[in-house]
């Protein structure tokens, strides 16, 4: 059975499972409380894409990806790695979001 699009019931129930709590979805996007990675949904809502803030180190990443991998799988859903974000502020109280290309991380 195919999971509906942008299931974020669903991952939110295992983020919280794993102790990661949600601060804000937005679109396809999905922060986590720090912002050490974003998730962003894919076309069809088995995919799940993540991407590490360049300011997480790469051992904590490696962690939050193989315990949220765990999770999606079992969910039925695949986590796909993407690269890279940076989030800074922008003008007013907006946020700036940029994804990052690797040879640029």
């Amino acid at each position: 059975m195919a999971l509906a699009y942008r299931p974020l019931g669903i991952v939110k129930q295992f983020l919280e499972e794993i102790g990661i709590e949600v601060t804000y979805a937005y679109d396809d996007l999905v922060f986590i409380q720090h912002n050490p990675v974003l998730l962003q949904f894919g076309e069809v809502g088995e995919d799940l894409f993540f991407y590490t803030n360049v300011e997480t180190g790469e051992e904590e990443a490696g962690q939050i990806f193989a315990a949220i991998q765990a999770k999606a799988q079992s969910a039925g859903m695949s986590l796909i790695q993407r690269g890279k974000y940076r989030l800074s502020e922008g003008e007013g109280e907006n946020l700036s979001l940029e994804f990052l290309e690797d040879a640029e991380s």
